[in-house]
C-alpha cells in the first residue's frame, strides 16, 4: 500500500504540466471571467486548485512527456523504499561535502529570506495599487496566487505521505503516513521551500518577461537556494525536485490562464459582459441588452 500511495502521489503531482494547449482557454474554470481583472485572488486560488487537475485530459503529448520526465526522476530517487537513492546521496553529502561547505540555511537566514520576500512583494503590490500601475499590481497578485496554490498542493501530499526527513528515524526517508507528518514537519515530501521559491520565481519571470540574462540569473538563484536545502540536509533531493517542479508548473499555469491582457495604456482589458435590463419607452416598457466592454 505504501508503494501504491507513493506511485500515485508522484504521478499526479510531481510536475503538473502547464495546462491546456496554447491558444485554448475553454475548460473547467478557464476563460476570461476567471482572470485577474474579473476575479479576486482568493477566489482564483480556489478555482485554480480544481482547474489544474480537472483540465489534465486536455494536456498535450509534450506536457504528458514532461510529467513522465519529472515523476520518473522523483521515483528513481525515492525507490527502493528500504534504502532510497536520495538517502544514499544524503549520506555521501554528510561524508564528502559537509567538511568543505558552509551551512546556508541557518536559523537566522530563513526568517531573513522569507520576511524580505514578503516585505518586497507586498510593498511592491501596495505601491502599484496606490499608483494605478495595473501591470505591476497584476504581476504581484499572480505571484501570490501561484504561491498559494503550490502550498495547498504541497501540504496535501506532504501530510498524506508523512515521509521522514534526513534527520528523522533511521535517515532512510521512510514513508509513514499522516500520523508522522506533523511530527517531522517541515521535513517531508514534497519540499515546501522549493515549491515556494520556484512558484514565485516562475510566475514573476513568466509574467514580466525580462531579458534572457535576468531569467537565467533568477532561475540560477532559485536553483542554488534549493540545492543548498539538500546539501544542508533540510530535505532529500527527491523532495526538493518534486517541490521545484510543482512550483514551476503552477507558476507557469497561473500566468498563462489567469493574467489579463493589457491595453496600450497598461490597463487590464476586461471581458465583455452582457445583461438584460428594464427599459422605459414612450407608452410602455421593454427590455434592453446592455454590453459592457
Amino acid at each position: 500500500m505504501r508503494r501504491l500511495a507513493l506511485v500515485l502521489a508522484v504521478a499526479v503531482a510531481a510536475a503538473a504540466p502547464a495546462g491546456s494547449r496554447a491558444g485554448e482557454d475553454e475548460g473547467v474554470y478557464l476563460g476570461p471571467r476567471f482572470r485577474w481583472a474579473e476575479m479576486p485572488v482568493l477566489k482564483r486560488v480556489l478555482h485554480d486548485v480544481v482547474a489544474i487537475p480537472a483540465n489534465a485530459p486536455r494536456w498535450s503529448a509534450g506536457e504528458w512527456a514532461e510529467l513522465a520526465l519529472w515523476s520518473g526522476a522523483v521515483g528513481v530517487l525515492m525507490f527502493p523504499l528500504a534504502n532510497p537513492r536520495d538517502a544514499q546521496l544524503d549520506r555521501w553529502i554528510h561524508r564528502e561535502l559537509d567538511p568543505r561547505l558552509p551551512t546556508v540555511w541557518t536559523d537566522w537566514m530563513q526568517p531573513l529570506l522569507w520576511s524580505g520576500i514578503a516585505a518586497g512583494g507586498l510593498g511592491t503590490w501596495a505601491w502599484a495599487v496606490a499608483n494605478g500601475n495595473e501591470r505591476v499590481a497584476q504581476g504581484c497578485s499572480l505571484m501570490g496566487e501561484a504561491l498559494a496554490v503550490s502550498q495547498i498542493y504541497h501540504l496535501t501530499f506532504k501530510f498524506a505521505l508523512g515521509r521522514d526527513g534526513p534527520w528523522d528515524g533511521d535517515q532512510s526517508g521512510d514513508i509513514k503516513g499522516p500520523a508522522n507528518a506533523l511530527r517531522v514537519y517541515p521535513a517531508g515530501t514534497p519540499s515546501g521551500h522549493a515549491a515556494t521559491i520556484f512558484s514565485l520565481t516562475t510566475a514573476g519571470l513568466s509574467y514580466f518577461q525580462p531579458r534572457g540574462w535576468v531569467q537565467a540569473l533568477g532561475y540560477g538563484a532559485a536553483g542554488t537556494l534549493v540545492a543548498f536545502h539538500v546539501i544542508d540536509h533540510r530535505h532529500f533531493l527527491s523532495d526538493s525536485l518534486w517541490g521545484s517542479a510543482m512550483g514551476f508548473y503552477v507558476g507557469r499555469w497561473v500566468v498563462r490562464h489567469r493574467a489579463s491582457p493589457l491595453d496600450d495604456a497598461g490597463r487590464a482589458v476586461r471581458a465583455p459582459r452582457a445583461a438584460i435590463v428594464p427599459l422605459a419607452v414612450p407608452g410602455g416598457a421593454g427590455l434592453a441588452l446592455v454590453v459592457r466592454n
